[in-house]
């Protein structure tokens, strides 16, 4: 499922919600294509628990869990 999440993100932005660690849901609007974001370097992930992104909204890059339900 990583992988395919992955892939749908190194498409370009895509939204989705998740539940942070504290419980609250997140509404998110992210990528891992680096055409979307600046200076362009692509997100080397690091971890196999979570999935590195850059939030479109906040303009920041945000870890967001690898088992992450579409």
């Amino acid at each position: 499922m990583k992988s395919n999440l992955l892939k749908k993100l190194a498409e370009g932005p895509m939204t989705f919600t998740f539940t942070k660690k504290n419980g609250e849901k997140r509404k998110m609007t992210a990528t891992t294509n680096p055409e979307w974001i600046p200076g362009g370097e692509p997100i080397e992930q690091r971890y196999d628990a979570v999935i590195t992104v850059f939030d479109l909204e906040k303009h920041e890059f945000r870890n967001v869990p690898a088992d992450l339900a579409l």
